[in-house]
């Protein structure tokens, strides 16, 4: 009877290890994203708003910097690789499929035109554009996928 315990113990301990090292590895990959879309989005809205700052001024970048502004390049959002047949800046799946996470994060920021509600919600929106396009074709446009998704927050 003492042996069946011991080994019940031990089984109940192991069990309650793995279960804490799955929690640890899932939370630790989790708070990894987080803390990049938070970085994404702080660094991109500082670039926006120096760039903006810049145009407020008066000092009129070239006009190769108002076509692929630096600050878009630094990210991997360069619009002359992502413009559709009309020449609009629009990515598609198979794009947002070879992007970063920090690129995502980027491009959702720009397409909002403000900072997102929220590093969650970021993560959500993010989350269900990849999930439309495990499941569709990859020449939707991003824009539109995003929107549909979880709506912009106004």
């Amino acid at each position: 009877m003492a042996r069946t315990s011991i080994a019940g113990r031990r089984v109940f301990w192991v069990l309650v290890l793995c279960i804490a090292a799955t929690g640890m590895a899932v939370g630790g990959a989790l708070m990894f994203e987080l803390s990049v879309i938070s970085r994404a989005v702080s660094d991109f809205s500082r670039d926006e708003g120096i760039e903006q700052a810049r145009a407020s001024r008066g000092d009129a970048p070239s006009r190769e910097d108002r076509f692929r502004p630096p600050y878009l390049m630094r990210y991997g959002l360069d619009p002359a690789s992502y413009t559709d047949a009309h020449g609009r800046f629009s990515p598609t799946g198979a794009d947002w499929r070879e992007w970063s996470l920090r690129t995502k994060v980027a491009a959702t920021v720009m397409w909002l035109g403000h900072n997102p509600p929220g590093t969650w919600w970021t993560l959500r929106q993010i989350k269900c554009v990849d999930r439309f396009h495990e499941a569709h074709a990859d020449n939707e446009p991003i824009v539109d996928v995003a929107d549909a998704c979880l709506g912009e927050p106004h």
